[in-house]
């Protein structure tokens, strides 16, 4: 009886490693996914970038930013040409010797990841340094479906559209 408890044992171990090492698997297969779609995106080779993502991909730039003719500039870019027409090339515009993107690190599980790297840039109107988080999503073909960029919306107002920003709120 000894004997076959022990093997059973074995047995559960044996596939609850295997299970684990499938999962690390997926893991691996993610960041590797998501870390070719960011190498082409900091590097600006969007026909590479373009190979990497769905036909439903959809890239959401959170918050209330508006461009300086009031347009929304935070909001969600359906396709590729929505992304690189009406938000990349226009971010880009207002940073003329471009950004520089700084790598610090991934967190990624078996359908997504996070993304966090800093941009540093000479904007139209100050110095830009900024934070960003990018949460990628990627699907069942392996493909990003999805980007949600998080940086400091106020930085980026101030720095490349020279809005001024009231930081005396008293929340009246």
């Amino acid at each position: 009886m000894k004997k076959l408890i022990l093997l059973l044992f074995i047995i559960t171990s044996f596939l609850s490693c295997t299970n684990i090492s499938e999962r690390e698997k997926k893991f691996n297969t993610t960041e590797e996914i998501v870390m070719e779609n960011f190498k082409h995106i900091s590097n600006g080779d969007m026909e590479s970038f373009q190979t990497t993502i769905s036909d439903d991909f959809k890239f959401v730039l959170t918050g209330t930013l508006k461009f300086n003719n009031g347009e929304s500039f935070s909001r969600t870019y359906n396709g590729y040409d929505s992304f690189l027409n009406e938000f990349l090339t226009p971010a880009l515009e207002t940073m003329p010797e471009g950004l520089i993107f700084n790598f610090e690190k991934i967190i990624a599980n078996d359908n997504g990841a996070a993304v966090i790297w800093n941009g540093e840039s000479e904007g139209l109107y100050d110095t830009y340094n900024n934070q960003y988080v990018y949460i990628y999503e990627v699907n069942d073909e392996g493909l990003v479906s999805s980007i949600t960029e998080y940086t400091d919306l106020l930085l980026t107002a101030s720095s490349l559209l020279g809005q001024k920003i009231n930081t005396n709120y008293k929340g009246e």
